[in-house]
């Protein structure tokens, strides 16, 4: 009976057991299944923040037209603008308030007046700019070199552009700038506003096949005038005419009188300050005896634009190139 009794218990024992001994297995199992379900998900997410951090530093990092690294930090609250072109934009963005330090030449808008001048695009005073204790310098390539590497050895923050020879090339400053500044949204609704009125005028001037020949100068004395590096040769064939003074490829020279009246212009636009100074040079031509057979002088067909609007790499030149466009061709910008 006792013999019976145990073989039974034994019997018992070892079915618990092997039942133990199944769920122990399955459960080790589970628990490898569990591990390699979280080193996967960890491995995924240590893999994504790895990307994503790579990802945010290639995003940080600008070069400047110098080839020069910048990396973006916050929104810099110090600003000194070396170009009028620079400070329209940075107003343009609304962050003329973070100026601190301009050219003698930032005229615009208004409001640039009441800012500390640090000296001229050439001749910017190196003392004044450290003094400003500026947390972002912004300059083009006009500024004298010297001065730039200057400013870059005093541990200033300073980024360089490139004047554009293609207005489509203000776009890409503006954006830039955008950047540095962080105003991406407002450069974003600039950028809108400018390139929808671009379209505007490439859509009418699409409708006429004339392309009158332009002389595009100064108000000041000399035939100056540019050639087909400078964006204002982009600006005439974008309005729709032809630049005369495309054989060079300077951005400003001077015009001799022999290649003006080779040229045969029909328009004369004279880039000029104001109305009066307009005017005045426009009196010149028409009294200018070697000049009497020039097309354009022969039917006194002048056009004014402001000196600045159309000379400056900023939001204004698509102003100007409105103006211009209008100027050429009346009949489809009434």
């Amino acid at each position: 009976m006792l013999q019976k009794s145990f073989c039974l218990e034994s019997g018992i024992y070892l079915r618990f057991k092997r039942k133990v001994d199944v769920a122990l297995r399955n459960f080790i199992k589970i628990g490898n299944f569990l591990l390699l379900i979280s080193t996967a998900t960890l491995f995924f997410f240590l893999t994504l923040t790895l990307q994503a951090g790579n990802y945010a530093e290639r995003q940080e990092t600008l070069r400047d037209a110098l080839g020069y690294e910048f990396i973006l930090g916050r929104a810099p609250q110090r600003i000194i603008s070396l170009a009028p072109n620079l400070t329209e934009i940075l107003f343009a963005l609304s962050s003329g308030n973070k100026i601190v330090g301009l050219t003698r030449f930032c005229n615009y808008p208004p409001q640039a007046a009441r800012i500390e001048k640090v000296g001229g695009i050439l001749d910017p005073s190196l003392e004044k700019i450290i003094a400003l204790q500026p947390d972002l310098i912004l300059a083009f390539r006009g500024t004298p070199l010297e001065v730039l590497n200057k400013l870059r050895s005093s541990g200033l923050p300073l980024f360089v552009f490139d004047e554009g020879e293609k207005v489509t090339e203000l776009f890409s400053l503006i954006k830039t700038i955008g950047l540095i500044t962080r105003n991406e949204d407002k450069a974003s609704q600039l950028l809108f506003n400018l390139e929808s009125r671009l379209k505007e005028v490439q859509k009418r001037i699409q409708t006429t096949r004339t392309r009158p020949r332009v002389f595009i100068t100064l108000a000041s004395p000399g035939l100056w005038t540019c050639g087909r590096q400078s964006f204002l040769h982009d600006l005439i064939e974008l309005a729709g005419g032809q630049n005369v003074a495309a054989f060079k490829s300077r951005r400003w020279f001077t015009l001799k009188i022999e290649d003006l009246l080779r040229s045969s212009p029909e328009i004369i636009v004279i880039l000029a300050p104001d109305f009066r100074a307009y005017e005045a040079r426009k009196d010149y031509f028409l009294k200018e005896e070697s000049l009497k057979n020039v097309p354009a002088i022969r039917a006194s067909r002048f056009g004014w634009l402001h000196e600045d609007e159309a000379s400056r790499f900023g939001p204004r030149l698509i102003k100007a190139l409105e103006e211009l466009a209008r100027l050429l061709h009346p009949e489809v910008f009434p």
